[in-house]
C-alpha cells in the first residue's frame, strides 16, 4: 500500500471513532483496525494481536485481536523533518513539586531498604495537534524508536516514541534490555557516565537476570553500551534467555514494571510511587506491542541444477515495547509523561532537569 493511501485510511478509521493502532519500525509502517468498538481485555498472553498495558492494574489491559483488525502496511519515505524546538515554559509548582518528590524519595531510600525509586510527572501543554503529522514526525525523527499512535474511544488516543524494548520472544528465545541513565547528546558527543548512574543501569540488569533465571537455567547478557535515542544517551544491557513459550504471561508478570521504571525492591518502590506521585499513570511505563503475529522468514535452497529456490518459513513472534516519552491527546491540549531513576546518590535539581530533557523527544515534534 503506498504511504498516503496507508494514512488516508487511518484518518477515515480515525473519523469513524473506531479503534486503531499505528507504529513504525524503521520505516516500515503497520496498523492494525479494529472493526468495531468493543473494549477487549486481554485474558492472558497466549492470544494474537496488538496489546496495550497499563502501569498498574487501575487501568484494563487492551488487545486488538488480530482476527477482528484489518492490517495494513507501507513503506515511509524517508523526509528532512526539522525538529520545532517547541519549549514548554516549565511553571514554578511543577519544579518545586518534583525537587519535593525526589527529594522524599532520596529520604527514603536512605532510611529503608529501597535502593531505587523511579519518579515521574506529568506535564500540560495546551496545544491542539493534528495527530497523524505528529505520529509521522516521531517516525522521522526518531526511526530506531518503536514509534507508534494509539486509539480506543473507551480508554484515549496515545502517541509515542519509546527506546525501549520490553520483551522481544522468537519462538523459545526471549530477548529483552536494561536502559538507564540519562545523558544529553547535545552536550556530550561522548557521554561520560558517573558512578550514580553505572549503578542504576546494574539494578536495572541484576533485576532483569534475577526475573528470567526463575524461568530459564540459560540466561545471558551483552556487555554494556551506549545507545543515542533522539538528542539522548542511555547506558544499555542486552539479555537473552530461552523459555518455555507457555510461560510468558509468568514472565511478563515477574519482569512488569521493571526497575528502569518501578525501583527496587519493586513492591516497596511501587507503594512509594502509589503514594506519593501527584497522579495516576495510566498507560505510561506500561507496555505495548504486537504478540504473536506471523513473521515469515525467507531461506535460499540449492536444487540440483543450481537454480536458487526461495523458501518461507512462518514463525510466531512477539515484540513489546515499555511505553515511554509518551503522551496523552484531548481536544485542546496534550499531556507528556517524564521520569527517572532516583538512588541515594541522586541530586534533585538534575533529576528535574532530565524530566526537562526527556519531554523534548515530544516537545520538538509538536
Amino acid at each position: 500500500m503506498f504511504q498516503n493511501d496507508f494514512f488516508q485510511r487511518l484518518k477515515s478509521h480515525y473519523k469513524q471513532k473506531r479503534p486503531f493502532v499505528c507504529y513504525a519500525q524503521n520505516y516500515q509502517l503497520k496498523a492494525y483496525l479494529q472493526s468495531d468498538n468493543q473494549l477487549n481485555i486481554i485474558k492472558d498472553f497466549s492470544q494474537t494481536g496488538f496489546v496495550f498495558c497499563p502501569f498498574t492494574s487501575l487501568n484494563p489491559q487492551v488487545i486488538f485481536p488480530e482476527n477482528q483488525c484489518e492490517i495494513i502496511q507501507s513503506q515511509l519515505y524517508k523526509k528532512d523533518i526539522k525538529s520545532s524546538k517547541q519549549k514548554k515554559l516549565p511553571s514554578i509548582a511543577e519544579r518545586e513539586n518534583h525537587i519535593k518528590l525526589v527529594s522524599k524519595a532520596i529520604d527514603t531510600i536512605k532510611n529503608t531498604d529501597i535502593d531505587k525509586i523511579v519518579c515521574s510527572r506529568k506535564i500540560k501543554v495546551n496545544y491542539q495537534i493534528h495527530i497523524f503529522e505528529v505520529f509521522e514526525r516521531l517516525c522521522q525523527n526518531y526511526p530506531d524508536a518503536f514509534s507508534y499512535c494509539w486509539y480506543h474511544p473507551k480508554i484515549g488516543l496515545w502517541l509515542g516514541a519509546t527506546p525501549e524494548r520490553f520483551i522481544y520472544l522468537d519462538r523459545n528465545v526471549l530477548e529483552t534490555a536494561a536502559l538507564a541513565g540519562t545523558i544529553n547528546a547535545q552536550e556530550q558527543p561522548e557521554p561520560e557516565w558517573t558512578s550514580k548512574e553505572r549503578e542504576e543501569q546494574q539494578m536495572v540488569v541484576d533485576f532483569i537476570i534475577s526475573a528470567l533465571k526463575k524461568h530459564s537455567k540459560d540466561v545471558k547478557i551483552v556487555e554494556t553500551h551506549n545507545v543515542r535515542a533522539g538528542d539522548l544517551w542511555h547506558l544499555k544491557s542486552d539479555v537473552k534467555a530461552k523459555i518455555q513459550p507457555e510461560h510468558l504471561s509468568k514472565i511478563i508478570q515477574d519482569l512488569h514494571p521493571t526497575s528502569a521504571v518501578c525501583g527496587l525492591p519493586k513492591d516497596k518502590a511501587m507503594n512509594f510511587i502509589e503514594t506519593n506521585e501527584l497522579y495516576e499513570r495510566s498507560y505510561y511505563s506500561g507496555f505495548l506491542g504486537p504478540m504473536h503475529f506471523k513473521h515469515a522468514v525467507t531461506r535460499s535452497k540449492t536444487r540440483r541444477n543450481q537454480e536458487q529456490q526461495a523458501i518461507k518459513n512462518i514463525k510466531r513472534v512477539s515484540d513489546l515495547y515499555v511505553n515511554l516519552r509518551c503522551m496523552q491527546v484531548f481536544d485542546d491540549y496534550i499531556e507528556l509523561y517524564v521520569g527517572g531513576g532516583i538512588t541515594i546518590d541522586s541530586q534533585p535539581e538534575a533529576e528535574y532537569l532530565e524530566t526537562l530533557a526527556k519531554s523534548q523527544t515530544l516537545l520538538n515534534v509538536l
